[in-house]
């Protein structure tokens, strides 16, 4: 067998040697950072390959070394992890062993460390059970059920083992070799006939880790953009890779100025810049050449003036869309009217009354809106606005003129958040109050695309099975692929040939990482939009960040996660 051991930042091939009982002896190449009384943990193969660290079955200890061999003592798990696995990661700080001892039994002092570790064991179990990862389930399962064999709920992890056991075996994955269930196992040495069968990690495990490596020297020699883009190739390469996680934070830390407060809504122009609805500012923002500067509005100044734009005020704008001519156009959600921001900057308003708000057609300062919340643009002009509290549709013609296309049905209320312009002139709403995607046809007649109206949940799957979680964003790509920003479950939905499916992100699972498709979190994502390339953009509203999804990898392009704050600057 072959081992792979990681001390600071060498990597060294090793080989098991002998294993009886709880020792291991194996041979290596360098003694360089190994000393008595490190830790590590120990993984199978398969492990390695697809899992985190914290997957291992189980822990060894340094007992001795010489000039090529190293003996270990395991510490969790048996002998027979020693044959059939290699040695992982060390942990990320080289721990010495403590000496085992047995505290004093106090029911005054509460669980013990070893019943909080278990505990939390469980959990961690529990969680990938939740979450439909058997493989993660069932080896979390079964190391709990080797170390804390008289666990509170010994006989729960036991009985979903089963069930992942059985999941795993009707998709036809094998389930991970599990240790020996009887705690002690006498292991005969390797027979010194057979051939050490080699087990080389994946060669993109090795390619991150030394991308990542790079990264770290080029951030410390200050050549900071070259660091970012070996961060990401790292990601890219191993999305679980810890180091290139921590230095693509430092990076942003020492080199993103820029900072959102709440963006809401974007829209991409044909020449690739990007413009933001930054509503927590009451600004809106732009994107461009790795810059983000305030074209209208002044941050935190909230107001209802029209005029140039460093005196023009909005009212918490959450929605965005551009016309051909270059003017964006905002729905100033709490003014209830829809703005024009010109190419010089010049704020107008187009239709509604700042401070009356309610549900008139019409055109100019008569028509009333009730919080509209996004609005889409079509190649004549046309603007379509989620007139979210009316719970309506509403038309605003390129002559000014406002009507009503589609309203919420008396015993099927509608809340639309997001909207926008399918190939074929159709409106595309989500209604996040419904958690379903509906359609509105060129003739006023409407439909359910995706979901059940009013009922919550994560499924993928066929339109009519899907379910979502207040669904805020929706955009259509060039060939009718409709891209839903799932909030409630902080994801990015994919809609498209009669199928649901998430695209990026991990259902319930909040964060802010970059990286691969489903390894990359998201917070309370909002509006997006896709660009000409077919990329993705997202207002991550609640990590203060814009995002672009593109050739299924997740990068922050503007702002700083957690960061709130308006600072025009570097990207």
């Amino acid at each position: 067998m072959v081992a792979i051991l990681i001390l600071s930042r060498t990597l060294v091939a090793q080989h098991v040697e002998s294993a009886d009982g709880e020792t291991a002896v194996l041979s290596f190449g360098s003694t360089d950072g190994v000393k008595n009384g490190m830790t590590g943990k120990l993984c199978t193969a398969e492990v390695v390959a697809g899992r985190t660290v914290e997957s291992c079955s189980a822990r060894f200890a340094v007992i001795s070394t010489s000039a090529n061999r190293c003996t270990v003592r395991i510490t969790g798990g048996s002998g027979r992890d020693a044959r059939t696995g290699y040695l992982a990661k060390f942990d990320q700080i080289l721990k010495k062993v403590v000496r085992e001892t047995r505290p004093r039994r106090d029911e005054k002092r509460g669980p013990s460390e070893d019943d909080k570790r278990a505990d939390r064991a469980f959990e961690n179990a529990a969680r990938d059970f939740d979450a439909g990862d058997c493989r993660g389930a069932l080896e979390r399962y079964e190391t709990l059920l080797q170390r804390y064999p008289k666990h509170s709920k010994a006989d729960l992890a036991s009985a979903r083992a089963e069930i992942c056991k059985g999941k795993l075996e009707q998709i036809g994955l094998p389930p991970s070799t599990p240790a020996d269930k009887e705690g002690s196992v006498l292991v005969k040495p390797l027979a010194p006939v057979a051939p050490p069968v080699v087990i080389a990690p994946p060669p993109a495990v090795v390619e991150a880790e030394e991308l990542a490596a790079s990264a770290e020297k080029l951030f410390k020699d200050g050549q900071i953009p070259e660091a970012r883009h070996a961060a990401m190739e790292s990601l890219r390469k191993d999305s679980t890779n810890p180091r290139a996680h921590t230095i693509s934070r430092a990076i942003a830390v020492k080199s993103v100025a820029s900072r959102f407060n709440r963006p809401t809504d974007l829209v991409v122009a044909a020449n690739g810049w990007c413009y933001v609805a930054d509503s927590g500012n009451s600004t809106i923002r732009r994107i461009a050449d790795g810059m983000t500067t305030t074209v209208a509005g002044v941050a935190t100044l909230f107001g209802t003036t029209d005029g140039p734009s460093g005196r023009a005020r909005f009212n918490d704008p959450t929605g965005i869309g551009i016309a051909r001519d270059g003017a964006l156009y905002v729905a100033d959600r709490y003014n209830a009217s829809i703005r024009r921001v010109a190419t010089d900057g010049r704020v107008s308003t187009v239709a509604g009354r700042s401070g009356s708000p309610g549900d008139v057609d019409g055109s100019g300062a008569s028509v009333r809106f009730s919080e509209p919340r996004r609005l889409a643009i079509d190649g004549d002009g046309t603007i379509y606005v989620a007139d979210t509290a009316n719970h309506a549709i509403r038309k605003v013609s390129p002559d000014g003129q406002v009507v009503t296309i589609a309203r919420a049905a008396p015993n099927d209320r509608m809340d639309p958040y997001g909207v926008a312009i399918d190939p074929a002139g159709g409106i595309v709403v989500a209604d996040a109050w419904g958690h379903v995607i509906r359609h509105i046809a060129t003739d006023g007649t409407m439909r359910i695309v995706a979901g059940v109206v009013g009922a919550r949940g994560a499924n993928d799957g066929l339109t009519t099975a899907a379910r979502f979680n207040a669904p805020e964003g929706v955009t259509v790509a060039a060939d009718g692929t409709i891209y839903v920003s799932d909030s409630g479950n902080h994801v990015i939905r994919k809609i498209s040939a009669g199928v649901v499916s998430t695209v990026a992100g991990r259902s319930g699972m909040s964060g802010s990482d970059d990286g691969i498709a489903s390894s990359a979190r998201f917070n309370d994502p909002s509006g997006l939009t896709v660009d000409s390339r077919g990329s993705v953009w997202i207002a991550d509203r609640g990590n203060q960040t814009v995002r672009v999804f593109t050739a299924g990898v997740v990068t922050t392009v503007a702002g700083l996660s957690s960061e709130a704050g308006s600072s025009d600057g570097a990207n």
